[in-house]
């Protein structure tokens, strides 16, 4: 028997017109595809959603975080798009004009960068408002909160029938301009496993599925819209998983010396992909491959090198955080996993 899931309003397409807008980011994972791991429905499943996202097509998200194609909806339904990024300086293709909501409630717009004016004492109430909410949208939820923020526990069922979920373990500061950090794993189907490192974060592995400054969601936002959209990212390295490639827009290291994203997208992209310098339509080799093929490589790795000390080597969760999906130990403080890094690690998306 087949268990029902109450339909969210949450929703990603691609750029296209739409009153509210959410980014959503990819990722990939560097691992050799699995096709066994699936079965004939499961990969059936995948590669539509992995389609969708390569053509810019509509995406609903689910209660529990089932992903799903798009169908005609109610028109006060909140429409995200199905690419984004998050890096060194964060962008994204287009502004999200407010926070997602859920049919029926009326939410104003939030303006890109309103975070930043939001104190620790508004944030805090901004998110403990919203746990009920959360809550019922994840079942799953679990919550953690310390002088310094507040951490989430959150299981997600990705697609229908999948035979694990992905946990997100979520840090979530009540100081403004720091933004959540969060880790995934697959849990269910074994012990836990890091979702990684396509598209995660150098030197923490955390999940690089939307910049800040991409209007993707804002600080004091709305929670369940940050976890809709790492269960779109946690669908990206599913369809990664199964058929050896990401699908849907993707970015390299985005700003600075172009040399690192040349690198950047040498190693981490492949030629049947969109291409790593955020294209809608081109693949890589018909995009930037050829040219990033023409540079001296040991020159682009040195630069790189330079550029993010210890290289792709760094994406990997911390020890604490792992204990913690593992059931080991409780959270530990925010401010010693998140706080104290003083700065956002560098990803690409």
């Amino acid at each position: 028997m087949t268990a029902s899931f109450p339909v969210r309003t949450t929703r990603l397409d691609t750029p296209q017109p739409a009153a509210q807008l959410v980014l959503v980011t990819q990722t990939r994972t560097s691992g050799i595809p699995r096709e066994e791991t699936f079965g004939t429905g499961t990969r059936a499943v995948l590669h539509e959603l992995g389609a969708a996202l390569d053509t810019q097509c509509l995406l609903v998200v689910h209660d529990q975080g089932r992903v799903a194609l798009g169908r005609e909806s109610p028109s006060n339904e909140t429409k995200e798009t199905g690419d984004g990024r998050q890096g060194t300086r964060g962008s994204a293709t287009r502004p999200r004009k407010g926070a997602a909501r859920r049919q029926g409630q009326a939410r104003g717009p939030r303006p890109a960068g309103a975070g930043a004016r939001i104190g620790i004492d508004l944030l805090r109430a901004a998110y403990e408002v919203q746990v009920t909410a959360l809550a019922e949208a994840y079942p799953s939820l679990r919550t953690y909160p310390d002088e310094d923020g507040m951490w989430l526990l959150a299981k997600s069922s990705v697609i229908a029938d999948l035979d694990r979920e992905a946990t997100f373990l979520v840090a979530l500061p009540y100081r403004a301009d720091a933004g959540p950090r969060a880790w995934a794993f697959w849990t269910g189907d074994s012990a836990p496993r890091w979702i990684g490192p396509r598209h995660t974060n150098f030197h923490d592995g955390s999940v690089c599925a939307f910049s800040p400054t991409d209007g993707a969601w804002h600080e004091g936002g709305d929670l369940r819209t940050l976890l809709d959209l790492y269960s779109v990212w946690a669908l990206r390295h599913l369809h990664l998983e199964a058929f050896g490639r990401w699908p849907g827009r993707q970015y390299a290291l985005p700003g600075g010396d172009p040399k690192v994203s040349a690198y950047y997208r040498l190693i981490e992209c492949r030629g049947d992909e969109l291409c790593g310098c955020g294209s809608q339509s081109r693949r890589y080799a018909d995009c930037c491959m050829p040219n990033d093929q023409r540079q001296n490589f040991i020159e682009l790795a040195a630069t790189f090198s330079n550029v993010v000390r210890g290289g792709f080597a760094t994406r990997k969760p911390p020890q604490t955080v792992v204990e913690v999906v593992e059931g080991a130990r409780p959270p530990p403080p925010i401010k010693e996993v998140h706080l104290q890094l003083g700065v956002r690690p560098a990803g690409g998306a």
